[in-house]
């Protein structure tokens, strides 16, 4: 009897011996797990995937079911793709990943990111300005996207486990062309943008701010002044002011609500795909919009 239990206890140790995994507890005996994130881009306008090539510089922030940052990271020269991804090891739990792209030192003031610290809702940057006129975003492209929630279950293997998410893409900036056609003079027309869109959250929606003002990029060609600006999210329900001024007589030309402008003459305009836009006003009494 003594025997036959004996032989009994020496295959279970010998089975066991031979079984693939580890015990989490002894943790050197297991593999890494973590969160693999690729990028994309899709709009309500465009149902196919992109990768946009001004996607060059990213900021990744990862948050805990708490929405608490654990990790964050920026990566740098990039070129999106369908193949690429970026890896984080991070411990069994429940996490979402915010990404910005194009949030540059040079003209962002970035809140600090504490891990253990931060929350979901601290305010991500805010656009420099001297005098409440803003830094020029001129040719930048912001873009921001979070991802769905993923769950990183605890591995038991001694292989590498990572799961997998992705995260839409959604740019943030506006390119705004203003046109002034049948000037007598044009040496004397200055056009403003004044908005208080410049802080965003990082949850990509317009954080409490200060009025900015955005300084336009002049050419003149056959009595035209074109004014290009470059600026942050538009939505409604927040102020949003163009402004056109003879700085000569230093009296006001136009004044209107900018978001109002596009919105009413083109209803088309879908702020969600369309970033890029004409405003023609000829005469100052003829006004046409046009999205790009």
């Amino acid at each position: 009897m003594n025997l036959h239990w004996g032989a009994i206890l020496l295959a279970g140790i010998t089975i066991v011996s031979f079984l693939p995994g580890c015990v989490k507890e002894d943790n050197d005996a297991c593999g890494a797990e973590g969160i693999r994130v690729s990028l994309y881009t899709k709009t309500p306008c465009l149902p196919d995937t992109t990768y946009p090539t001004e996607i060059k510089n990213i900021t990744y922030t990862l948050f805990d079911h708490n929405e608490i940052l654990v990790s964050h990271k920026t990566v740098t020269n990039i070129e999106l793709s369908s193949t690429y991804a970026e890896e984080f090891e991070v411990g069994s739990s429940l996490y979402s990943v915010v990404a910005w792209a194009g949030v540059e030192d040079e003209h962002a003031i970035l809140e600090p990111l504490q891990n253990g610290i931060t929350t979901k809702s601290d305010l991500m940057f805010r656009i420099k300005r001297e005098d409440n006129l803003a830094y020029s975003l001129d040719g930048d492209h912001i873009f921001y996207g979070e991802s769905p929630a993923v769950y990183v279950p605890a591995n038991t293997t001694p292989e590498t486990l990572f799961e997998t998410t992705a995260i839409n893409m959604q740019e943030i900036t506006n390119r705004i062309t203003i046109s002034i056609a049948g000037l007598a003079r044009t040496d004397d027309i200055e056009v403003t943008i004044e908005a208080n869109n410049g802080a965003m959250n990082i949850d990509g929606t317009i954080g409490t701010d200060d009025m900015i003002e955005y300084e336009g990029k002049y050419t003149v060609q056959n009595n035209t002044v074109k004014a290009s600006f470059t600026t942050l999210k538009l939505e409604t329900g927040y102020h949003n002011i163009l402004i056109i001024t003879n700085k000569t007589l230093g009296t006001e030309l136009y004044r209107g609500n900018l978001l109002g402008t596009l919105l009413l003459m083109n209803p088309d305009v879908n702020l969600a795909c369309d970033h890029d836009f004409n405003i023609n006003l000829i005469r100052k009494t003829r006004v046409t919009v046009v999205h790009i």
